[in-house]
């Protein structure tokens, strides 16, 4: 259901762009920097074990369409790390640590309000985002203060039992999440540049809705310890993009005026 109603936001963007004659689209690369806070579903997990925000990156495009000077639309595609860093609190007798590294594929639609008109334009933002779990890295140290296990290591993730290879450093989360959705809310300004283009400076911040699993995933239990994949992340990001601008009106124009060459010629 949930995957179905980000097809439809999908298509119905689309569709405002293809039936508007006068549709206006600005699209160029995007790249920035998050900053992660994880929520667990167990509200007294954080009493065992210390869990720090953490800082990472995203990459990627992203497209605007300009309904008018007010309202627009803006989709995008990119690239998403996330690190998740978790110590156990000695005072009640966990020593565990975990370090982990995520990707995403992550694509937000999101509808835009201008505050302003001019070269410097204000706005804010407000829709949905969908991400695609692509797999992860990490460690994990487990003990009891006394006996201590070596550090367990896995390289790649598979979301399948039948293809867990513990040993060569795959590991298994068959009851991974691999399709996460988030609400995002943002603002931002952009510029419009003497040399043509614009500058696009962007700060969205994400609630979570989606947890990254459950916790039945057999290569994750280690030693006093069982990795804990029944959390979200809420996320901030700023990012920076430059926009090159579409304009099918202009397009059209330019159609017509070859036709009209053409027919001359004829």
């Amino acid at each position: 259901m949930n995957l179905q109603f980000f097809r439809l936001a999908l298509f119905t963007c689309l569709g405002l762009g293809m039936f508007s004659a006068n549709a206006q689209f600005w699209f160029g690369p995007k790249a920035g920097v998050n900053r992660n806070n994880f929520i667990y579903q167990a509200s007294t997990y954080l009493d065992s074990f210390n869990v720090s925000p953490t800082y990472s990156f995203e990459a990627g495009g992203v497209m605007i369409y300009q309904a008018s000077d007010m309202f627009s639309v803006q989709t995008e595609l990119y690239y998403e790390r996330e690190k998740r860093n978790l110590t156990g609190n000695s005072d009640v007798g966990t020593s565990a640590v975990s370090s982990v590294k995520n990707s995403f594929l992550s694509a937000p639609a999101l509808f835009r309000v201008s505050l302003d008109k001019g070269p410097t334009h204000y706005y804010v933002s407000g829709g949905t985002k969908l991400q695609y779990w692509l797999g992860g890295t990490g460690s994990v140290v487990a003990g009891d203060g006394e006996f201590v296990e070596p550090p367990s290591e896995w390289r790649k993730l598979v979301f399948k039992n039948s293809k867990s290879d513990v040993v060569d450093g795959v590991y298994a989360v068959p009851e991974g999440n691999r399709f996460q959705y988030a609400l995002v809310l943002g603002g931002g300004v952009y510029f419009d540049l003497y040399f043509g283009g614009r500058l696009l400076v962007d700060f969205k911040y994400t609630f979570g809705h989606s947890n990254m699993g459950f916790n039945n995933n057999d290569d994750f239990k280690f030693f006093n310890y069982t990795e804990n994949f029944e959390y979200r992340s809420n996320t901030l990001a700023v990012s920076l993009a430059y926009l090159f601008e579409y304009d099918m009106k202009e397009a059209r124009k330019g159609m017509s005026t070859i036709k009209a060459s053409n027919k001359k010629k004829k």
